[in-house]
């Protein structure tokens, strides 16, 4: 009876000592597992910014690139319908327009348009004739788009043409226009200044023009 009465009691002290180790051992584990949850939150957050960072390095890339790859000069001239006198005139007078901007040369600038031309600029609010122009115009200290590409074709008494330029704050830039003979030869009568759109950026671009 006496050896039943010890070991009943060596048995409650045993499930005592356990039932302790158990109390003792829940918060430790608590505590572990509320480390592993704030590591893995502090993680995850280092993740998405790291590729935050990666993110705004490749749209830099892309930028970058973009202006790197247009900026190749061609200079191909391509002329139709023009004789060889009007071609060399022609081209003449659209190199000394582009070479005036830079050099903020305004009276030989606007020398080279019909006194009637429109200029249309790049915002869609920039249609001018030739005094609103020049208001807009000489202030400034010039700009500059350096011939890429030209195309000239001549269709009766007027001369249309397309040309693609390079500019150094917005990359690839096109002109378009017209010229016409007068008394004074060949003169400009309308302008137009655009930045042509990728296809593939069409859709994201004109989305924040919309804005």
């Amino acid at each position: 009876m006496q050896s039943i009465i010890h070991r009943l009691g060596f048995i409650a002290v045993l499930i005592t000592t356990v039932t302790a180790f158990d109390i003792n051992a829940n918060p430790l584990q608590h505590f572990d597992n509320e480390n592993a949850a704030a590591e893995q939150a502090e993680n995850t957050t280092k993740a998405a910014e790291v590729q935050q960072v990666i993110s705004s390095q490749q749209s830099s890339a892309e930028s970058e690139a973009v202006i790197t790859n247009i900026n190749q000069a061609d200079h191909t001239i391509d002329s139709q319908g023009l004789t060889e006198e009007d071609s060399h005139q022609v081209n003449g007078l659209l190199n000394q327009l582009h070479e005036s901007a830079i050099s903020a040369d305004w009276e030989t600038y606007f020398n080279l348009y019909h006194p009637d031309a429109i200029f249309i600029g790049t915002d869609a609010t920039e249609r001018w004739n030739m005094v609103q122009f020049r208001a807009y115009a000489t202030p400034t200290k010039g700009w500059r788009y350096d011939l890429q590409a030209r195309h000239l074709l001549q269709i009766g008494d007027i001369i249309v043409f397309d040309e693609q330029l390079f500019s150094p704050a917005y990359g690839i830039s096109r002109g378009t226009g017209a010229l016409i003979q007068t008394a004074q030869g060949w003169k400009i009568a309308q302008y137009h200044l655009s930045f042509p759109i990728p296809n593939d950026k069409a859709k994201r671009i004109t989305s924040l023009i919309m804005q």
